[in-house]
């Protein structure tokens, strides 16, 4: 179990003021959403739990189309509680023996708290590779609300944290002590070979024809993006060649992004959240009385 280190219990608000509300929805991480998965996938009982409860063998793109949507309207749509309450719940059933021996379930907050960390850790990945980069202070921001988005949830608080240096060891701890190479991380790093189904936004006929290089080059930017530490123990290797090639493709992210309209840079699900707050927040302003429709000010209310 990790040790928290003292300072743990730091938190900030979330909402449209927020770092986790302008980054989340950032088109761009959806680049290394295989990325994300193979970091959380490296949990033993995420890897456990996959294979006995989970079609990401048989249709990996439906695991991610289901768990993507429900956590982007926990931050984008109202009543994030009871959002949060329902992906919380869906992992109700999710519970068994690993191949070891020991009983595992997927609400353990241990293993909650990893799933739920992987989510902000890649809104700062993002930033890195294809935006820009957030500062020091910009990231304990961030983590501080990621301790409010957990709260969401109604988990236990037993391995929480929101500040930056419980974060860092935290990660470490992972690497050490925790994350491993298995049969689901595996997979991963050879999906494109596999008959994957055709996903829902694209036509049946076409992606026979296009299964391979887009796939391939999700394994690709997955590799590309992974943390070292990940990649020693995945046994992953990264070129030099690899290296150059990610570079051009960074640049070319960051140019194409900053030209394309402001829908066309968020996840269609974020952007609806986005605009409902602004016009929710216009309609609140033009319904503010003005200055001269003000009452006076009363002498007993200055002091």
């Amino acid at each position: 179990m990790f040790d928290k280190l003292p300072g743990w219990n730091t938190s900030a608000p979330l909402g449209p003021n927020s770092l986790t509300w302008k980054h989340f929805g950032d088109i761009r991480s959806m680049l290394i959403l295989g990325r994300a998965g193979t970091l959380q996938n490296m949990h033993p009982v995420l890897n456990a739990a996959l294979q006995e409860h989970s079609t990401f063998f048989t249709d990996p793109m439906d695991r991610f189309d289901r768990s993507v949507a429900p956590i982007q309207a926990m931050i984008y749509q109202p009543d994030p509680e009871s959002r949060a309450r329902k992906v919380r719940d869906f992992h109700k059933p999710i519970k068994g023996l690993a191949p070891e021996g020991t009983r595992y379930h997927a609400l353990d907050p241990e293993v909650f708290w990893w799933t739920h960390v992987t989510f902000y850790e890649s809104i700062i990945a993002t930033q890195e590779f294809f935006g820009t980069p957030f500062t020091e202070a910009e990231k304990a921001q961030l983590i501080a609300e990621g301790l409010t988005w957990w709260r969401l949830y109604g988990m236990s608080d037993r391995p929480a944290f929101g500040d930056y240096e419980n974060y860092r060891a935290y990660w470490l701890h992972m690497w050490q002590e925790v994350l491993q190479s298995n049969k689901t991380t595996t997979f991963a790093a050879t999906i494109h070979k596999a008959k994957v189904p055709t996903p829902p936004f694209i036509p049946k006929p076409l992606w026979p024809l296009i299964r391979y290089p887009v796939m391939s080059i999700g394994v690709w930017l997955s590799n590309a993006t992974m943390p070292p530490e990940a990649r020693n123990i995945l046994g992953w290797t990264w070129t030099r060649a690899d290296a150059l090639a990610f570079t051009l493709f960074r640049h070319t992210v960051r140019t194409a992004w900053t030209l394309a309209p402001e829908r066309l840079r968020y996840i269609p699900d974020a952007w609806d959240g986005m605009q409902q707050s602004r016009l929710s927040a216009n309609a609140q302003r033009s319904h503010m009385p003005s200055t001269h429709e003000l009452p006076p000010t009363r002498s007993a209310d200055i002091g």
